[in-house]
């Protein structure tokens, strides 16, 4: 039986330390704390000696997940569990942390996702560079009747759940799920999207630029990173910064590529 680490910190409390640690998997805000969560092993106990450890299994983590995770709104779309599908625009079934809305960075993502959206009726064409749940690229397909969207994640498990959620929306015709490598994509897409930690942001930013033809939508950057964060992504010659938001300590980016 799979078994995971959770922990529970409270929810003004900065996560990012944790984010670094090898076998983050990752988080859920609850009312009044971050529930994070972690693989099993030795090396992760011993970064986590200093709090108070629950190991979970695969028999309770849907029980776990249904106490956690409550319907969110975003903009104009409310995000909910199968269990209350009823209730919502979009139905993600929560699975190890993969984006259900709840963190900061999906939410800056999603807002400028809608922003764009009601902004530019020329985007056709997205492009979901580390997936998760699929939550960005079943928002857009939601928002935007005929958008096709490429959704990309290394992660079996994420693509799994994202396959699962694309389902349950009701979005096979409307999002082509792979688990290729970025840099095996060619062509050009009217909107990229990347929500991921930014030493991932960095490592993929060629890719993401080469694939950008217009707007370019980036999440993930703590906010102690924007001072330095679009110079080390080389992004000033290539691309007008149109919006800048954060929440806590975290950022959001919305880009549009120069006109030559």
């Amino acid at each position: 039986m799979n078994q995971w680490y959770q922990i529970a910190v409270p929810k003004d409390s900065p996560t990012d330390k944790f984010i670094g640690i090898d076998g983050f998997l990752g988080s859920e805000e609850k009312e009044n704390a971050t529930i994070l969560y972690f693989e099993k092993s030795e090396s992760v106990r011993d970064q986590l000696k200093e709090y108070n450890i629950s190991v979970i299994s695969d028999g309770d983590w849907k029980e776990t997940w249904r106490e956690y995770f409550v319907p969110v709104k975003i903009g104009s779309l409310t995000v909910v569990p199968p269990w209350k599908k009823d209730e919502g625009d979009i139905v993600i079934n929560p699975a190890r942390g993969f984006g259900t809305g709840h963190h900061e960075t999906t939410r800056l993502a999603l807002g400028f996702v809608e922003k764009l959206l009601k902004k530019d009726s020329n985007i056709n064409t997205l492009f979901d560079a580390g997936t998760g749940s699929g939550i960005l690229a079943i928002a857009a397909a939601k928002l935007k009747k005929g958008i096709k969207a490429t959704a990309v994640d290394n992660d079996p498990d994420a693509l799994e759940n994202a396959a699962e959620n694309i389902g349950l929306n009701d979005m096979k015709d409307s999002i082509t799920l792979s688990g290729e490598p970025i840099f095996k994509f060619e062509g050009k897409y009217d909107l990229v999207i990347a929500n991921i930690i930014s030493s991932v942001l960095y490592f993929l930013s060629d890719d993401l630029k080469r694939l950008t033809s217009k707007w370019l939508i980036l999440s993930g950057v703590l906010k102690a990173e924007d001072p330095v964060f679009m110079q080390r992504m080389g992004l000033d010659e290539e691309f007008e910064l149109i919006e800048k938001t954060s929440e806590n300590e975290w950022s959001g980016y919305l880009l549009k590529r120069r006109e030559k």
